[in-house]
Formats: structure tokens, sequence, C-alpha cells
């Protein structure tokens, strides 16, 4: 959802003049403005004066470095491979969900989408468990390769493969909005005129989804190149460094000015990833269009004999890349150590019990993490109440200057932030003289900056739809801003505000790229306790961490899509990638 769709007209009532909604609120207009200014701005432009402390000359003998242009090579071509990689399977997910009379296609999208919201480095973990010589799984059917055979996903094509996979579903949600621009009477005309599926999907769908594809490339490039969990798994051990672990590292060391030279890695990485941001989000603003919901694109792609060669095709795809790494990473965690044969006489549930308690490092982390999630995630449902009712009454260009800057943190890769949040930090803070820096106040304050504008989007579309009648009520009854907010305003765009604290819960509780440079003794998040795990070669131990993590997400999930019914239209990601499933389900009935 991008903030043009949210500048659409508005139901109001026919009441009192709207100017009352301009008169008041000015106290929440400030809030507003220092929520920016703290998770936005501070952090950046702390970042930006620090890389460039030595002025340009210093910048570039950090950046012009053997080791630096080594690591941007590695970083461009692992984003260039595996957003290849994601387009082709995003574009054939998107096409078969939206054009075709494939049956499930909800529970495909969902599926689709949870390979999403499982944390990068649980899917390299999975691939790696799947496919060494010490996978439970292929040593059960004898395909194991000999021992002391490198492990294929280990290294450069590894981590395209994966990263590709993972970002998958960023293309088909990408072109899941475009297909649902165009109109159905435009279809429905040629076919009219004897144009086939087929001829429909190359002359018509691929030409008018050009700018969607244009922006859905640009932003798996941009996730690849800012990626950090899978890179860290598959690629340290092997050598491969990619400039979010040339960051890692550099910082690691505490040598002479590496928080300096750290700072200028990170504008680098934020330079490419900042610049896929704008590019793609100039070329969706283009390419929004408005559509009435009845015109929206319906399956006319009727399958027939071959309907259920596709669902074998598609479904057999998704078992492959998806179900039988996670049944590889459940294996793993099954079995006494890494690399035991799973039989009935090995399986064993004493992993589980070890991380989930009577291990301080498991035990802690999910705690922590847990605590940073909750706490993240209930904050900034009152900070988007505020925020959406703030930016729903500004002008347009207000409005959308305003959201790119609560944008720009989750903009930037994950581990740049982490940078800027140490530059704040590491001194003590003005007037109180005190210092979080190594506390777990620091991650949580990293946290706000970089989940602000996920949980912010679909309170803002539901604000968007509220009619103005029952608050020009309470108006001319003399009832006060903050009542209205309280009785009126926030229990009709809860659904709405409750799912985007669970969205931000879902990517808090397993977030490894901001907290890998943020924690400290006592603070290790679970996404920094897995990376620990598996580094150590505990790798049945890591594996029952990720599939505690999962099952957690999964049934986060469900919730979600239980509460689907009272959120906005294409509030969840696996919801905007299904429409046409729901517009099939209202056609049938």
């Amino acid at each position: 959802m991008t903030v043009q769709a949210l500048d659409r007209p508005r139901p109001r009532g026919r009441g009192l003049s709207t100017g009352w909604r301009r008169r008041e609120g000015r106290g929440l207009v400030l809030a507003l403005a220092v929520f920016i200014v703290v998770f936005s701005v501070l952090p950046v432009g702390r970042l930006m004066l620090a890389a460039f402390e030595g002025g340009l000359v210093g910048f570039w003998q950090v950046i012009d470095a053997p080791e630096v242009w080594r690591a941007a090579g590695n970083t461009l071509v692992v984003a260039l491979g595996s957003g290849g990689l994601a387009l082709l399977v995003g574009v054939g997910f998107a096409l078969v969900l939206s054009v075709t009379t494939i049956r499930a296609a909800t529970a495909l999208a969902f599926i689709l989408v949870l390979s999403l919201m499982i944390a990068p480095q649980i899917s390299a973990l999975a691939f790696k468990t799947l496919a060494g010589p010490a996978s439970p799984l292929l040593k059960l059917i004898g395909l194991a390769p000999q021992p002391g055979t490198p492990n294929p996903m280990l290294g450069k094509w590894g981590i395209i493969l994966v990263m590709g996979l993972h970002h998958a579903p960023l293309v088909a949600i990408t072109l899941a909005s475009g297909l649902a621009s165009i109109p159905r009477p435009l279809i429905e005309a040629a076919r009219l005129e004897g144009a086939s599926p087929r001829q429909v999907v190359i002359r018509i769908l691929l030409p008018l989804l050009k700018p969607f594809l244009l922006t859905a490339a640009l932003l798996v490039f941009v996730a690849g190149a800012g990626n950090f969990g899978i890179p860290a798994l598959l690629g340290l051990p092997v050598g491969f460094v990619t400039l979010p672990t040339l960051l890692f590292r550099k910082l690691a060391s505490f040598g002479p000015g590496a928080i300096n030279d750290a700072a200028a890695i990170s504008v680098l990485i934020a330079a490419i990833a900042c610049a896929g941001v704008i590019a793609a989000g100039l070329v969706l603003a283009r390419a929004q269009t408005r559509l009435e919901s009845d015109h929206r694109l319906e399956p006319f792609w009727d399958l027939g004999r071959w309907r259920v060669v596709v669902e074998i095709a598609v479904w057999g795809f998704v078992a492959l890349t998806i179900v039988l790494p996670l049944a590889s990473l459940v294996a793993t965690s099954l079995v006494p150590a890494y690399g035991v044969r799973l039989s009935f006489d090995s399986l064993t549930f004493r992993q589980y019990a070890e991380v989930l308690f009577r291990q301080d490092l498991t035990v802690r982390a999910f705690r922590n993490s847990f605590l940073l999630a909750g706490a993240t995630a209930l904050s900034l449902g009152a900070i988007t109440l505020v925020s959406a009712y703030v930016l729903d009454r500004a002008r347009p260009k207000a409005r959308a200057a305003a959201f790119a800057l609560i944008e720009l943190p989750y903009a930037i890769p994950g581990i740049v932030l982490a940078i800027a949040c140490i530059l704040v930090f590491i001194r003590p803070l003005p007037l109180i003289g005190v210092s979080i820096y190594a506390t777990p106040w620091i991650i949580l304050f990293a946290y706000h900056a970089r989940f602000y504008a996920i949980a912010l989007k679909p309170v803002l579309a539901a604000m968007a739809t509220l009619d103005d009648a029952v608050q020009e009520a309470a108006v001319c009854d003399g009832v006060g801003l903050f009542h209205r907010l309280r009785h009126i305003v926030a229990p009709l765009v809860f659904p709405a505000v409750f799912a985007g604290m669970m969205m931000v819960f879902l990517l808090a509780f397993n977030e490894l790229t901001v907290s890998a440079l943020l924690w400290s003794a006592g603070t290790e998040t679970l996404g920094v306790a897995l990376l620990s795990l598996e580094d150590s070669g505990l790798g049945s131990e890591a594996a029952a961490v990720a599939v505690a993590a999962t099952v957690l997400v999964l049934a986060l999930m469900l919730a979600m899509q239980a509460l689907a019914r009272r959120l906005p239209p294409d509030a969840l990601p696996w919801q905007a990638l299904a429409g046409p499933a729901r517009e099939r389900r209202r056609s049938r009935s």
C-alpha cells in the first residue's frame, strides 16, 4: 500500500462544515512532528554527520578500499541474481492466483506470505539443514551426500536461491495491486473479440503491468542489497562477504575509527537502498489508478482439464521450496545432535525442552524478544492512532512528505539503522546525562523507528474510510477531541490498529538485522541467539529455536486472518494477494 492509495475521496457527513477538522488538534500535530523528528530525522541525520565528519575526502578514503569494493560487487551480484529469481517466481504466482480458476487460492497466498514473514535467517537455516551431508531428511531416504562434502547452500549461489525465494512474495504482492487496478471491462472486451486467455495475459496484462514489474524489481533489489540474515548464515562461513556483513565485521572489530568507517559504509548501503525505494515510489505513483470495486479484475482463464495439472505443479513447487525446508528444520530439531539420522529410536524433544526452559541464552532471548516486540507493538498502536488522525486531516503534499520521512527508517537496511542508533546514543543523552547504549532501550528505540511505517499503513487506510457525520454530531454536543478519539475514532479503527500491531510483533519478534549490532550481554534477542547457536555448532538447538519462532508466527497470522473480515480491504498482505479469490467466492454466492 502506498501513500497515494490513501489519497482518495472519503465519505463525509452533511452536517457541519469540515472547518472544525482543521481548527483543532494542534497538540496532536506537534506530537506527530516530535515522532518524525525523533524516529526518522535524528538517527538518519546523525549517521550522515558521522559519515562525512572528515569531509568528502575522508568518506572516499573509507569507501575506496579493496574489501569494500569486493563486498559491494558481491552485494550487487546477490541482489541482482536473487531479484531475477524473485521476479520469475513472484510473477508466476501473481498471475496464477489472479487470472486462473485455480482452487484454494487463499491458502496458497497465505503460505506464500508466511514464507516472507518467517525471518530470513530461519529460511537460510532451513535450506542449510536440508541440503548438507548432515541433513536428517536426506539421510532418511538415503540421498545425503558423503560426509565432508561441502554444503551446496553455502556461498553465492545458495544465497541467491534462498534470498530469491524469500523475496518472491514481495513481487507477487506488488503485482497483485497492479492487477487490481486493471479494469474488468477491458478484459471482457478482449475476450468478446476472440482473444484467448494467453493472448490477454501477454498482450494486455503484462504491458499494463510494466510499471508494477519495474517497481517490484527495484524493491527486491533493495531488499537483497540490505539483507543481513541470509548472507550471514550462508556466506560468512565460507568467506563470502556482502556490504551488510562487512559492516557487521567492521563494527565487531572495535578498531580505531571503526564507528566512523561503519557510518561511511552505512551511507553507501543506504544510498543504494534509497535510490531503489525512491525510484520504485515514483514509478508506482505514476501507475496509480482509481477503480470502482465492481470493476476489479476477476479470474478469466478457465483451466478446464488442465486445472489439476496446474494445481499439482503449483503445490509441488510450494512443497519443494517452502514446506520441505521447514520440514527439514523440524527434523533437525528432533534429533539428539546435528547430523544424526532421524528414526523412531533417535526421535527426541530434548532440544525443545533445552531451548525453551533450561538454556539461559535461549530462555532469555525468547523473553527479550517477546517483551521488546510486544512493547513496540503496544506503543506504536497508540502512536499510529494519533499519527493517522493528524495525517488524514493534512493536505496531500504535507501528508506525502510526512509519510516519506516516517518510512525512511524502514526503507534503509536495518543494519544501517542500527549504526545510526549507536551514533545517537553512544554518549549520554543531553539534560538527563544517561546513556541507553548497551541496554534494551536502544533496541526498543530502533524497533519503534523501523516499524513505525508498518504499523501506520493499515490505520491510515481505516481512517480514510470513516464518515465525519458521527464526529460532527459529537462536536455539536460539545464533546472534546480527546473523548472523540477515545470513544468514537478508536473503536472504529481498532481492527486496523490491532492488525498493524500484530504485523509489527511478527516482524520484531524474529528480527536480527537491527539487534545484531545493538545487543549486549543480557539483551540477546531471538535472532541473535539463533545466530550464536549456529556459529557454535549447535545446529539442533538452533533448529528448535527456529521452529518455535515459526510456529508463533503461524499462530499470529492465523489470528490476523480470523480478524480479516473487520479490516479494510487488502489490509493484510495475503488478503491483497488473494483478492481475486474473494471476488470469485462473491460471484459464486
